[in-house]
């Protein structure tokens, strides 16, 4: 009876253990999710100011490339002189079209590297949003005397991020998460990649600004050592099963979340 006892006793240390570790590591994550979220809302306008200029600069590559076009149609559409100069003009002609579009490609390439590496930043900002959206809301109700968040940060504050998070995803789907396979520099496309790009612009400005509207300016994040969960009050075994059971419910939805569903939990 005593060894059954002992056991028990054991087994609910055990689950008491996994959930306070299960329960620290959600919160730290959404925290850092937070933290990521506000970091680029806050260098949002460089970050837009710089993409616009990219911008600007294929369109210029797109101006260039057509003029170079013109030239061609031009010199070829010619009927004043015989045809062996004809062809023997078109074949020069040719030739250094040739090699004034390969600079162009060489130079959107070039250009193309700054622009991912600032889509980089933006997927990272993304799966933060993409992450906040699928949060848990009652985890972080003032009413939950589990948990307590470090450095003084309210959990209205998580609360109202969470929610603009869900109202900003469907905004996600603008966006094609793998920009390297897209943004390649490819001279015929630098009118998409332009218009891509714009698009872009346009929607990370709209969602930074929803966001900003969601009051977290205050927020610090300020990770220590302090415990974030009290499992001192009143869990009965049965309830300390079923908040771990939630909990890592809600780790696999944040692993293998779609944009497209909204989870309210």
């Amino acid at each position: 009876m005593e060894y059954l006892v002992g056991t028990l006793k054991a087994r609910a240390g055990d689950i008491r253990k996994d959930l306070q570790e299960a329960l620290c590591c959600y919160t730290a994550d959404t925290l850092i999710d937070i933290d990521t979220v506000k970091e680029f809302c806050e260098k949002s306008s460089k970050w837009i100011l710089k993409r616009e200029k990219e911008l600007d600069m294929m369109i210029d590559i797109k101006t260039r490339a057509d003029n170079i076009d013109l030239c061609i149609g031009h010199v070829t559409q010619s009927q004043t002189r015989g045809k062996a100069f004809l062809q023997y003009m078109k074949s020069k002609v040719t030739q250094v079209t040739d090699s004034r579009r390969a600079d162009l490609e060489e130079e959107l390439a070039a250009l193309l590297k700054s622009t991912l590496e600032g889509l980089g930043e933006l997927d990272c900002f993304l799966d933060a949003v993409e992450n906040l959206s699928v949060t848990s809301l009652p985890l972080f109700m003032e009413e939950n005397q589990v948990l307590h968040l470090p450095g003084g940060i309210s959990p209205v504050t998580v609360q109202v991020v969470i929610i603009a998070a869900r109202k900003i995803c469907p905004h996600l789907l603008e966006f094609k998460r793998v920009a390297d396979a897209f943004f390649c520099p490819k001279l015929q496309n630098v009118e998409v990649l332009a218009y891509q790009l714009d698009k872009y612009i346009r929607t990370t400005e709209n969602i930074c600004e929803k966001l900003e509207k969601s009051s977290f300016c205050d927020f610090c994040l300020k990770m220590n050592d302090d415990t974030l969960v009290d499992l001192d009050v009143d869990l009965s075994e049965d309830d300390t099963e079923k908040m771990l059971h939630h909990i890592n419910q809600l780790d696999e939805l944040s692993i293998d979340r779609p944009t497209h569903i909204f989870v309210q939990m």
